[in-house]
């Protein structure tokens, strides 16, 4: 954005010492000045409104963000706890690493992940995360979807899918694109 100040426009040889000056060059002057203060604070309050800002969160409304070079990042994790109602939901806008404990056969829904009604995501590729644990009995979880997707599992996907483990996590990743179809890939269980 470039800037509407013009600072130039401004006489800054007048007043004259010693001479009388005429008033209508200080009220242009001074109507110079104003109209500059103006400009001024619609492009300072256009920073604060719409610029990254190191001191809060911010949302780039999915604004594309380019040539950048990550480095000692941390990604969002969020424990959701004990669950154990059907269907329980996986939010993509909890962020990429999600946590869930077990407490009954269920089945996982997925929500709020990039589909073709979202133009802007679109060639976007939403990938979660999900860390499982059981709460020492066997526990079957399915995966179902309310949007009407397909499910497709990696050769190795696990069927059934169990969790059992207060201890060693079961990990899978949930991939979904603009497209009508959710990808699931089995990590494995950790020890």
């Amino acid at each position: 954005m470039s800037s509407n100040i013009n600072y130039l426009s401004i006489n800054e040889n007048f007043p004259v010492a010693g001479q009388d000056n005429d008033t209508q060059v200080f009220r242009d002057n001074f109507d110079t000045m104003k109209t500059n203060f103006r400009y001024a604070q619609e492009e300072i309050d256009d920073l604060q409104d719409n610029t990254a800002k190191l001191n809060e969160d911010n949302d780039f409304a999915n604004k594309i963000i380019q040539r950048a070079v990550f480095q000692n990042n941390i990604e969002r994790r969020v424990d959701a706890g004990a669950v154990t109602a059907s269907p329980t939901t996986i939010d993509f806008e909890n962020g990429p690493y999600q946590i869930f404990r077990v407490g009954a056969d269920l089945s996982f829904d997925f929500l709020n992940f990039p589909t073709n009604i979202n133009p802007l995501l679109t060639p976007g590729v939403g990938k979660v995360t999900v860390e499982l644990y059981g709460d020492g009995s066997t526990r079957t979880v399915s995966f179902v979807t309310s949007g009407g997707a397909v499910i497709k599992r990696n050769s190795g996907f696990p069927a059934p899918f169990t969790v059992s483990s207060t201890d060693n996590p079961v990990f899978i990743e949930i991939w979904r694109h603009a497209n009508d179809k959710i990808f699931l890939r089995y990590l494995g269980q950790f020890s």
